[in-house]
């Protein structure tokens, strides 16, 4: 379960008053649900996914997930409180220099995996998505809608509870747009917790597995 319980976030200005984000923002979102989070440009959706991650911090307020307070996880905590997060980036963010194989056992040499195990689970997790040929190519061998795949197995890659999705389909034509959609909602029925933010009201009407809308611009922030 995450629970945000009168949350307050600004971010300072070179000149100016603060951007306030967040104003006393109070959410229950339950496991298993699918839950969009829409709103316009500075709406706070990015924000409220990198509270979740722990990418920033609330000013006031309290955030709970999986039955932890984020402001009781100790810096030195954070990676170990992550590895039961998958995140989707509009942007890919894909090491450049390794394989579509090798970012995946990345992911899995950073929390403590290694050998034949690992290389199992990286060709279960590539065949599950239909992505194996792609195993040895680089990042810019690959169209948008295959880095998109490649992050989504980078995402479920160690079984998370909670997949976060920044805009998973914003850089991506019609077509791959609709297959990273279904392969979010393949994930869904598996148990994970999934929260999407877009802001583009016709990807949502195509999430047929969504529970809801949380959208910022109509709720109090």
């Amino acid at each position: 379960m995450i629970i945000f319980q009168d949350v307050y976030k600004q971010y300072p200005q070179d000149e100016g008053d603060p951007v306030q984000v967040f104003s006393g923002f109070s959410e229950q979102i339950e496991d298993g649900e699918f839950v969009l989070i829409t709103g316009e440009s500075g709406s706070g959706k990015s924000t409220l996914l990198k509270l979740l991650l722990k990418e920033t911090e609330a000013d006031r307020g309290t955030i709970v997930v999986d039955g932890k307070r984020l402001s009781d996880i100790d810096p030195g905590q954070i990676p170990y409180y992550r590895r039961g997060i998958g995140v989707i980036f509009q942007d890919f963010r894909l090491f450049e220099e390794y394989t579509v194989y090798g970012n995946l056992e990345l992911v899995l040499s950073l929390t403590g995996g290694g050998g034949r195990k690992d290389s199992m689970r990286i060709t279960h997790i590539l065949k599950l998505l239909g992505i194996d040929r792609l195993h040895r190519r680089y990042p810019s061998e690959l169209s948008g809608g295959e880095k998109q795949k490649v992050c989504m197995a980078r995402a479920l890659i160690n079984t998370p509870k909670l997949l976060l999705a920044d805009e998973p389909t914003g850089n991506l034509d019609p077509e791959s747009s609709a297959e990273i959609i279904k392969l979010l909602e393949v994930a869904h029925r598996q148990g994970i917790t999934v929260v999407m933010a877009t802001h583009d009201l016709e990807t949502c009407k195509r999430v047929q597995a969504a529970d809801r809308n949380i959208n910022l611009d109509e709720i109090k922030r």
